[in-house]
């Protein structure tokens, strides 16, 4: 509720301000079309009771929720764009006070016309009004535009037009700034032709009046400010002094936090980087973690994060980290490589010990042959998104998609250790991703859809390069060659899945007995036999039990 509270009110502001924009904007046709099209069109809704109430509701509820929100912040340590929102938000109520004071307030109780002429008159009248309205209208504009990019950033929509929706960020607020210095400099104009045109700005005693009543609102908004940073302080300081709660994570290292703390912000707090798109409210799942030891003190999920991680087809022990407040010790694994991870591979080439996996479905031109293509389309993509999701929930990075092959890497930013367990992990998921599109699809198949997985884990050239403005990982080395022969032999050696040794010693975890082991010869390395295991069925348990990955999950 607190979440769609603040986005009801949020984009009701933001409705109004663009509203406000597009009226000045119209200033550059001259002040008499920013009285026409802007007071009595754009703003005729807002200037009426009911929605001056919503308006007036919506200003002190979104305000409420911000230093709400900024009290039960554990720290300051957020990304920038976070930081800029929140130093905006402060911002902005000064400047407004004054602004609204000097308009609304002037209005009711002075009966100060408040048209666009007198408010012009009033900003040219010298002593930096001008400049200060112009602050307000980009600090009020950044701030909301920031909101609307957490908001949209989920919308595919958003990321394919994202450069439209910038150009018209910064189209609007240029325009009504140019409105306003055309429209200004118009009634200025006119006022020095003719003495008699001049607008009055108020009575002296109206305008001090005014002026003491805004100066009150300031102070006491600076006081509530002071207020909410000292009571936050006090409670940082008294949680921090309680039991530490013991997060470790897939590097070895183990961080003591303070009880209350949800794991995206302990990791902040501790500067260990950790992917978060929507900056921790819930709304994407970039931040998510699999829980390795001590999930029986992970809280119950919120209606919220179980959306969120459904909607992704999150497997179980995954959590979402910007929600997940652990009570007690816990070991988790974050799931998707931080951007400062994917820059630094884009500096540079590195070499690093990779677990490649490689995923193929069988007989796909039989399935594609008597359907439409659009059909077969549409299945298609059904399967590399949920191949995709299950790959991504455990760490991996999908590096390529040909046809119905999906390539995919695991190790990068959470080091070659959780990249083979991860990949191990993954098998499970993918299996059970396949099997779900069989059974969804069981009126449409024959038998249900066949497929091959391949496995290996060596060392690699691994750099993200820019594919038509996005990032993309790449790597080339025997991890993937490798991994995409085992696939292909999983035709000949009558199994499903074929997982090098050399896998399972990364993971540094005991092989099942019941893989049948044999010694294969893989074109591109003549010269030695690789050592593989095969998996014909899919254990009963989760392949990382199956695999004895429980045994090395406990805190150390």
């Amino acid at each position: 509720m607190e979440r769609k509270l603040r986005i009801v009110t949020g984009l009701t502001l933001f409705a109004y301000v663009a509203c406000h924009f597009l009226g000045h904007a119209t200033g550059v046709f001259g002040v008499k079309a920013m009285e026409i099209v802007g007071r009595d069109i754009l703003l005729a809704p807002w200037r009426a009771p009911p929605g001056r109430g919503i308006l007036l509701l919506c200003v002190f509820t979104h305000g409420a929720l911000g230093f709400r929100a900024l009290f039960l912040r554990r720290h300051l340590r957020i990304p920038a764009l976070e930081a800029w929102q929140l130093g905006l938000g402060l911002a902005v109520p000064p400047l407004l006070i004054k602004h609204v004071i000097g308009v609304r307030v002037g209005a009711d109780a002075f009966a100060i016309a408040d048209s666009y002429p007198r408010v012009l008159s009033t900003l040219w009248a010298g002593g930096g009004q001008l400049a200060l309205h112009f602050l307000l209208l980009a600090l009020v504009w950044a701030h909301g535009c920031i909101g609307l990019h957490f908001w949209l950033m989920r919308r595919e929509v958003y990321r394919r037009r994202r450069d439209v929706f910038l150009a018209g960020a910064v189209a609007v607020p240029f325009l009504a700034a140019l409105g306003v210095l055309n429209a200004g400099w118009d009634v200025a104009l006119r006022a020095l032709q003719n003495p008699a045109l001049a607008t009055a700005t108020g009575a002296p005693a109206d305008l001090a009046a005014l002026g003491a009543l805004t100066s009150r609102l300031q102070i006491g908004y600076g006081a509530v400010v002071a207020v909410a940073l000292l009571a936050w302080f006090w409670r940082n300081g008294f949680s921090r002094r309680s039991s530490a709660v013991r997060v470790a994570y897939p590097d070895g290292r183990v961080i003591a936090a303070p009880p209350g703390f949800s794991i995206l912000e302990i990791s902040r707090w501790a500067g260990i980087p950790h992917a978060s798109s929507c900056g921790g409210r819930g709304r994407c799942s970039t931040c998510r973690v699999r829980i390795v030891a001590g999930e029986k003190h992970a809280p119950e999920m919120s209606a919220a994060e179980r959306e969120t991680l459904a909607r992704v087809n999150a497997p179980p022990h995954v959590r979402l980290a910007c929600q997940l407040r652990p009570t007690a010790d816990i070991e988790v694994a974050p799931l998707v490589p931080v951007a400062s991870a994917l820059r630094a591979l884009e500096a540079e080439s590195r070499e690093m010990l990779v677990t490649a996996m490689f995923l193929d479905l069988r007989d796909s031109t039989r399935f594609a042959a008597g359907r439409l293509p659009f059909d077969a389309l549409y299945v298609l993509e059904r399967y590399v998104h949920l191949v995709t999701t299950a790959i991504e929930a455990h760490g991996g990075v999908v590096t390529g998609v040909a046809g119905d092959g999906v390539m995919s890497l695991f190790g990068v930013g959470a080091g070659p250790q959780a990249g083979a367990r991860g990949a191990l992990r993954a098998i499970s998921s993918t299996w059970d991703a396949i099997n779900a599109l069989s059974s969804e699809l069981a009126g449409e198949l024959d038998r249900p859809l066949a497929f091959g997985i391949g496995l290996h884990s060596s060392a690699a050239a691994v750099r993200t390069i820019n594919l038509a403005g996005r990032p993309s990982l790449q790597f080339l080395g025997d991890a993937g060659n490798v991994a995409s022969r085992l696939e292909a032999a999983t035709k000949t050696q009558a199994c499903v899945c074929i997982v090098s040794e050399s896998v399972f010693e990364l993971a540094q975890t005991s092989i099942p007995e019941e893989l049948p082991r044999k010694e294969l010869a893989v074109r591109g390395l003549e010269d030695r036999l690789v050592p593989v295991r095969l998996l014909r069925a899919r254990p009963q348990a989760d392949f990382a039990e199956f695999a004895g990955l429980s045994e090395n999950a406990a805190l150390q």
